[in-house]
């Protein structure tokens, strides 16, 4: 065991404190840790510059470029009136009974967030799904938890997130596939049982102050509109089950396509002879709310060369092998406990110093690939509902009135079921 390999784990753990306490911000936190771990492996400060810093840069060039799509197709369905009349069509199935309600309008979100992201786009949602589930007599956290779990079951789905996983983790579009829907069916069901257990079966009155909503004054889209937050996820999943080449493979559609043909859909089926400035304005300000994001995977794409490098892998590798699990029983059992690492920006959250680990926990040659991304995005269940320092947790906990720890509280336990039903799944069929 080096004395530079020790040296490694403890400027992980020196940044998790940093990035915990909110002291040092991911943006800055990622990249210096991948300076300063490259140096401590001993390389060269040209290769520094050029490889770590330079290649970095544009490490998850395919996930960036999701991303920027993702974005776009977002703008277009807020700018469209299709995300106000998938909401308004969701609130009319539900009539005034509660579980209904709550039934349909998280089907909506989870539909929506298929394609939205950001904060934006949730205070957008929130601000008109809030109020209705809540007025019909659902309690204000659990509507907040039930906000926040459509958001995680519709992102498990949200192809920008394949693109990051795709080039993070350098796994193959298929074995992605194949976990978010399990992963996706599992917090599916998990929800319901959320709902049942939670959600009133009559309407009872509320006293939540609740902002008006007039859906008569929203413009109205066709129905088949609505359909444009779910045709990238169409053809990245149905699309290649459906055509195939004259040697009966399958015919794929890569992740940008599928997000441009989305953008095209919505714009057409909605308002056809605005295409020029919605799709102008749509580009324009979908990367405007995308830009953190891009800045962050520039920082773990750093962080990825770092520790993914033969010399800094040689120095951990010998470390992590004896901490890493062999069992799968004892896979599962241990990241189910250390699951709740993954808030705070903590050492199991993929979009902060998670990248890292997962990075050297691949390296090691324990755990395959896919055991070690599954349980990456399992745990990232955790982060995606319960974490405090979401902003958007922050934003619908304001909304609510209702402390974000609070919301951690109600949260916590189903999403560490779901946690421990992702890592079974994994553990026995894809290991």
């Amino acid at each position: 065991m080096s004395f530079q390999g020790i040296l490694i784990i403890l400027v992980f753990g020196i940044f998790a404190y940093l990035m915990v306490t909110q002291k040092m911000p991911a943006l800055l936190a990622l990249p210096s840790m991948a300076i300063i771990i490259s140096i401590i492996a001993g390389m060269p400060i040209n290769y520094i510059f050029s490889n770590i810093i330079g290649g970095g840069a544009v490490r998850l060039q395919g996930a960036i470029s999701a991303g920027i799509f993702g974005a776009i197709l977002a703008q277009v369905i807020n700018k469209t009136g299709i995300s106000d009349n998938i909401v308004r069509t969701a609130a009319e199935l539900g009539g005034d009974k509660p579980i209904a309600v709550a039934l349909v309008i998280t089907l909506a979100v989870a539909i929506m967030f298929t394609s939205l992201g950001g904060l934006g786009s949730v205070i957008m949602v929130g601000t008109i799904v809030l109020p209705i589930m809540i007025s019909v007599g659902i309690k204000p956290i659990v509507a907040a938890s039930l906000l926040l779990m459509g958001l995680n079951l519709g992102g498990l789905f949200n192809i920008a997130n394949f693109a990051f996983y795709q080039s993070a983790l350098n796994l193959d579009m298929a074995t992605i596939k194949s976990f978010s829907l399990a992963f996706g069916i599992i917090a599916a069901i998990i929800t319901l049982i959320f709902i049942f257990t939670n959600v009133p079966a009559r309407k009872t009155v509320t006293a939540w102050a609740m902002p008006t909503q007039d859906f008569e004054k929203k413009v109205k889209v066709p129905w088949y509109a609505l359909l444009t937050p779910i045709v990238p996820v169409v053809l990245l999943f149905i699309w290649p089950l459906i055509f195939k080449d004259a040697k009966g493979n399958p015919i794929q559609i890569d992740i940008v396509s599928a997000m441009l043909i989305g953008i095209l859909y919505g714009i057409l089926t909605t308002k056809p002879k605005e295409i020029k400035n919605i799709l102008t304005s749509s580009i324009v300000e979908g990367i405007k709310d995308v830009a953190p994001a891009i800045g962050l995977m520039i920082g773990i794409g750093m962080l990825l060369l770092a520790v993914m490098d033969k010399s800094t892998a040689a120095l951990v590798s010998p470390i992590i092998s004896k901490i890493l699990p062999s069992s799968k029983i004892v896979y599962i059992l241990l990241f189910t406990i250390l699951s709740p690492l993954a808030l705070y920006r903590g050492p199991l959250n993929l979009y902060g110093l998670g990248s890292g680990v997962a990075a050297i926990m691949i390296s090691a040659g324990i755990l395959p690939p896919a055991a070690i991304m599954g349980a990456m995005i399992a745990t990232g269940n955790v982060q995606g509902v319960c974490d405090p320092t979401n902003t958007y947790n922050v934003w619908i906990g304001y909304f609510t009135n209702t402390d974000t720890s609070t919301i951690l509280k109600k949260t916590l336990p189903y999403m560490l079921i779901v946690v421990l039903l992702d890592l079974v799944y994994v553990a026995f069929f894809k290991w």
